[in-house]
């Protein structure tokens, strides 16, 4: 039976790490190491890992390194054939894994694979899947998936969610890691290279919860301007070298508008309505979109008529 290794960074996430980790646990398929890397948590953390007695799980304690050169670490302790990842304050259903296998079964060429997921509030209260809020796939009926132009395609449609992706180790064992020098959108970059040269497919399904917590430290305010400058970062790296890649036209513009439309959000949570506004505009025009009307007569809105 494949073994895949899960790799787990927490930081002070003691309120939703069980229900993430029993999630893993209790896979039909149990042919698995789960690595957790504990990042100088002082919320118990510690104590409730040392109390952990199933013998597939290993930890390994840092010192505030941050997620990516956590899962750098996870990923060198790693012995499966598969990696996967989970966030702390994420889980999976019960059949995630073993669907994803079968997928990779399917098609052996595969590199990388991931599913739909659910956003979910604090509470566990659905709120929309991602598929459906992004409208990808929407026509697409068919479990598995094999994507036609990878790059172009995540390029265009930021929709893998780091909970939810499966990579052959062998892969990674060619590629450099998560490149630990990014602050922000670490795993959309390394999606993106191994799109570079490798086959990717999509379990259409939902077999992840999402927790939308607004109490995340990638939620202030600041933190959102610097992120969303991290993933336009990334962008511009793949524009310069678009003919490389042979990128479309509408790949670049998709994920360009959908950077505008996160700086119309920025401002928006600021109540500056009139930088919204500006930003809603641009992004609109570039990609018109339903929600990005609505968000911007509510712009128009709040800007002529104040609460």
């Amino acid at each position: 039976m494949v073994k895949v290794s899960i790799i787990i960074p927490t930081y002070n996430c003691l309120l939703f790490l069980p229900k993430a980790i029993n999630s893993v646990l209790e896979q039909t398929h149990k042919n698995i190491e789960l690595i957790i890397i504990n990042d100088n948590s002082n919320d118990g953390t510690t104590d409730y890992l040392n109390e952990l007695t199933d013998k597939r799980i290993k930890t390994i304690t840092t010192n505030g390194v941050g997620a990516s050169q956590a899962r750098n670490l996870g990923i060198a302790k790693a012995s499966g054939e598969f990696v996967a990842f989970l966030d702390a304050d994420d889980f999976w259903l019960p059949e995630k894994l073993a669907l994803q296998l079968a997928l990779h079964t399917t098609y052996p060429n595969l590199a990388m694979s991931f599913t739909n997921y659910d956003h979910l509030t604090e509470s566990y209260q659905s709120i929309v899947d991602c598929f459906s809020y992004w409208e990808q796939f929407k026509e697409r009926k068919e479990e598995f998936i094999i994507l036609t132009k990878p790059l172009d395609f995540i390029i265009k449609n930021n929709v893998i969610g780091t909970s939810t992706v499966m990579l052959k180790a062998n892969v990674l064992d060619k590629i450099n890691w998560f490149d630990e020098s990014l602050k922000y959108g670490e795993d959309w970059e390394l999606w993106l290279r191994i799109c570079e040269s490798h086959d990717v497919g999509v379990l259409n399904s939902v077999q992840t919860g999402y927790l939308m917590r607004q109490s995340s430290t990638t939620q202030t305010d600041g933190l959102r301007l610097k992120n969303l400058k991290c993933i336009e970062s990334i962008l511009d790296h793949y524009k310069s070298k678009k003919q490389r890649w042979n990128l479309s036209s509408s790949a670049l513009k998709n994920a360009r508008a959908r950077i505008l439309e996160g700086y119309a959000d920025y401002h928006r949570g600021l109540q500056q309505y009139s930088s919204a506004i500006g930003y809603g505009v641009y992004s609109l025009l570039l990609v018109p979109q339903k929600r990005r009307v609505r968000s911007l007569l509510g712009d128009c809105k709040n800007l002529l008529l104040p609460t």
